[in-house]
């Protein structure tokens, strides 16, 4: 069965899930300040974030050459 997905989706949610998970879902870890039009990660939540992001997503593209 073959099934599509957006990598870069797949991988931010996955991403996000582990931030949320590692922090303890503290939102003032997590988040910084929230205006109206965007939320921002802390620096410690983006570095996390940018660290599974890449991890997931080259095993996701990793698994598209199999």
């Amino acid at each position: 069965m073959i099934i599509k997905i957006n990598i870069v989706e797949v991988s931010s949610k996955l991403a996000e899930d582990k931030v949320n998970e590692e922090l303890n879902f503290n939102q003032k870890m997590i988040y910084n300040e929230v205006s109206a039009d965007e939320t921002n990660y802390t620096e410690k939540a983006q570095k996390i974030f940018d660290e599974w992001y890449d991890c997931y997503y080259e095993f996701l593209l990793n698994l598209e050459k199999i």
